[in-house]
């Protein structure tokens, strides 16, 4: 009887741990990336907010943008994907 429940109890102390070793490994894998990553992400970031700053300064400022030329500019700048593929 004893075998059993000490059986039991060690199955899930085994399945804890396991559980335990598989978060480690995914937050050393995330980090792992973020680190070696991190020039490309940032000079990506940049890219962006340089894109996205310099088109709210075009249409804060009056600006046509090229190859709309005449017309009236109603929709929002946004960071949607969608919006800006509907050019």
């Amino acid at each position: 009887m004893r075998g059993a429940v000490g059986g039991g109890s060690r199955a899930r102390q085994n399945a804890m741990r396991s559980g335990l070793v598989v978060l480690g490994a995914a937050a050393f894998g995330y980090l792992s990336f973020r680190v070696g990553f991190k020039p490309y992400l940032d000079r990506a970031q940049e890219a962006m907010d340089t894109t996205h700053g310099s088109a709210a300064t075009d249409s804060a400022s009056g600006g046509a943008q090229p190859g709309h030329a005449g017309e009236e500019d109603n929709v929002a700048t946004s960071k949607d994907p969608a919006v800006v593929l509907r050019d």
